[in-house]
Parts: C-alpha cells; structure tokens; sequence
C-alpha cells in the first residue's frame, strides 16, 4: 500500500470511529511503527486529527467516546442491495446435509435469508440469523449457548467458546467490520475470539464482507485472510481493493 492511499484510509477509520492507535494498525497492515507514528504525525499536521497518546483521534470526536459501535438494527438498513447480493451467493455454496455455522451481523443474516430449501443443520450464535431460520422445517437449528451482547443480537463469552469448540463443520460464514492488509477485525474481542474458533472447527472458511467494509479496521483483529477459502464482497469493490484481498485469498463477487 502506497503512502498516500495508507495514510487516506488512516484518517477516515480515525473520522469513522473517532480515534485509532498505533498498535491496531501495525497489526493490521504489517508496517512497522516508525511508519505508523510518522504517518499520525504528518495527518495531525493537517489539522484533520488531533494526535494523542498512542494514536490519533479525530477532531470531530475531541470531546466524544473514542468509539461508537453502530447497533444491527441500525446496520440492518444499511447497504441492503449488497447484503443481498452477498448472502445469495455465500447461499450457492452450501449443499444439502451441509453442517453450516452463520456469524452474527446483518450480512450473515442475508445469508440466513437466502438459504436453500434443502435439509442443513445450521448453527449460530446470532439471534438474528434464530430467528430468520425458526419457522423454517428443513433446518435442523442450534442456537449457541453464552452471554448474550445485546449491541450485536449476538452470543458470547466462555460457555459459548466450550460449545463451539466441540462441533464438526463443514462451512463456515463470518462477516468482519473491517477488511485491511491481510487481517479480518471486528468491534468486540469476545466477538472474535468466539468467530476465530468457528473458523477452526470449519472444512471450509469463508467471509462475507460488503464493499464499504474493505480498506477499513476495527478494534480487534480475528483473522488473517491467507487461512480463508474465499470474502465474499459486492462488486461495488474497486479493483485496488480486490487486488489487495487475491494476495492473500479467493475473492467471489456478488452480482
């Protein structure tokens, strides 16, 4: 990535989020954090970010949390056409008598939505994706059992954790708050401890991510794209975007 597209992407995670620090994106990109700090120093010479201790936050966030997690019912309405499209063909890969594990976020919903009406067994740990699949007969549904994180509709924690890491699966569907350098991240820690182990119980490994989530970076890092079978994105992705995912893995393009 060239100086000025890192830096570029460096301000709006920081405008988006409201700060960033040092250690997330030497994490996220690989780059050293001589560079990292070199570049904070040169955005907040610009004026469009303040820097602080160990980051740099942006100057419309001063007085405001460092963070601000959208809630899934706000992300539900949020790029639906895209979602759509990617739970459509996340969908096509699945086979009857497929054991599928579908992540929490509104994307993996989509894929909840457009699944076939062959017999599956489907586990989640979203009670979106519960509830989208109940009434459905030929799902044999598993709900994980946990802590539930009411910012994500999701389930959480050490009980979710034990349960997780003794299931057989052959497909894995995680969807990522933020795609950058060769990382998947997400908002929430227990969140991706729990859709890290999914990913290592699973045959098969794929995330689903739209468009205005590439180039972006969250909190906590949860996967590295070079383990993944293949993101799943829309084709309202950029080929600079594309071209930097097919370094580490398969991209599929929702149409």
């Amino acid at each position: 990535m060239l100086k000025n597209e890192r830096q570029a992407a460096l301000l709006d995670l920081c405008v988006e989020n409201g700060s960033v620090s040092v250690r997330q994106v030497v994490s996220a990109l690989g780059v050293s954090e001589m560079t990292v700090r070199r570049d904070f120093d040169e955005l907040a010479g610009t004026g469009k970010v303040a820097r602080v201790h160990g980051g740099i936050r942006s100057i419309s966030h001063a007085s405001a949390p460092a963070y601000s997690e959208r809630s899934y019912s706000d992300k539900l309405a949020l790029h639906v056409p895209q979602k759509r499209a990617i739970g459509q063909a996340a969908a096509h890969l699945i086979e009857e008598h497929d054991t599928i594990f579908i992540g929490s976020g509104s994307t993996c919903n989509a894929i909840a939505a457009s699944l076939p009406s062959t017999t599956l067994r489907v586990v989640t740990n979203s009670l979106l994706v519960f509830n989208t699949l109940a009434p459905q007969d030929n799902v044999e549904l598993c709900m994980v059992s946990g802590c539930h994180r009411q910012r994500s509709a999701s389930i959480v924690g050490p009980i979710a954790e034990e349960m997780v890491a003794t299931l057989g699966i052959d497909k894995c569907f995680i969807g990522a708050n933020g795609v950058m350098g060769s990382v998947a991240s997400t908002s929430n820690i227990e969140e991706g401890r729990l859709q890290s182990l999914a990913y290592s119980r699973s045959a098969a490994r794929y995330l689903v991510a739209d468009s205005s989530k590439l180039g972006q970076m969250d909190f906590y890092n949860f996967y590295n794209l070079d383990r993944l079978d293949a993101l799943i994105t829309d084709d309202a992705a950029t080929p600079e975007q594309l071209a930097a995912i097919r370094e580490h893995t398969h991209v599929i393009l929702a149409r």
